[in-house]
């Protein structure tokens, strides 16, 4: 026989966790960037140039590591090009999640410099163009690759940014190209600008001769809007790129949206800046 009580309280549980917000807090401040949000508003506006004209994009492409050796690419790029207030950012997963998508749709991500909103519209227009974003908000708890992006935005849209923000764990190239169908349509659809971000670091742990050799064959397969060069320097020649899938994504999807060439904002290696020059990690900024 059922226990009254225990509904009662089943569905007060239910309710209270319908309505309650999200909040997605951050887990590198402190260590990936300033936790202190003077220090933090300082440091990313150094990193930014200060563009009088900012060129519209359709997407850009920017690392995810620390402010000490991946800020300059992602201030170069995101400080050079006008911010919309709604983007969308896909990123790799690090966190070994079972989930080989994942869509945040409701609740915020808060940095030091405030909570930024989720756009629960453009996120369930994408799920319903893409039923395998599965909704979850979990792979984002421990991941770094949406967080340390958000202080450049919020730099550049203070008061009004929303993100919709898409963890990429799957390998499936008939997925990915599914997905960036979807962006394309609902960004078609939206009635203001929508700016495609791809969260990814190039390759890993190599030598400082090789590294820059495949970061460079990556890079002019990204500037020249060729998935299939990309893939295939990723695949054929054991290129670890964190964030393949979701700049394949992206890619295709700045294509169908009329992007016609990439531009190198800026390249660096972790070596540079005081890293393991035999175990190096490549970043660049791409704008499309």
């Amino acid at each position: 026989m059922t226990d009254v009580g225990v509904v009662i309280r089943n569905q007060k549980f239910a309710i209270r966790n319908a309505v309650a917000p999200r909040i997605r807090r951050p887990v590198v401040a402190g260590y990936y960037y300033p936790a202190d949000p003077a220090t933090l508003r300082n440091a990313v506006d150094a990193l930014m140039p200060h563009e009088r004209t900012l060129s519209p994009a359709h997407a850009v492409i920017v690392p995810h590591g620390s402010y000490h050796r991946a800020g300059a690419v992602i201030g170069a790029a995101l400080g050079a090009i006008a911010i919309p207030r709604r983007c969308i950012i896909l990123g790799a997963s690090h966190t070994g999640t079972w989930m080989p998508w994942s869509l945040m749709s409701s609740g915020w991500y808060r940095t030091p410099l405030g909570d930024v909103p989720i756009d629960e519209a453009l996120a369930e227009a994408l799920r319903v163009r893409c039923p395998f974003l599965e909704e979850g908000a979990q792979p984002h708890r421990g991941e770094h690759v949406i967080e340390v992006l958000l202080p450049f935005l919020q730099r550049r849209r203070p008061t009004d940014l929303a993100i919709v923000p898409i963890i990429v764990g799957s390998e499936n190239d008939a997925e990915w190209t599914h997905c960036a169908e979807a962006l394309a349509q609902v960004v078609r659809l939206t009635e203001e600008p929508v700016l495609l971000i791809a969260s990814t670091d190039l390759s890993h742990y190599e030598t400082q001769v090789r590294g820059h050799d495949a970061d460079h064959r990556l890079i002019d397969a990204i500037c020249a809007l060729d998935r299939t060069a990309l893939t295939r320097t990723v695949r054929e020649e054991s290129v670890r790129m964190c964030g393949h899938g979701a700049t394949v994504c992206v890619l295709e999807a700045a294509t169908a949206l009329g992007a016609t060439r990439g531009r190198l904002a800026k390249y660096a290696t972790s070596a540079a800046a005081d890293g393991d020059p035999n175990s190096t990690i490549g970043y660049a900024g791409i704008i499309l």
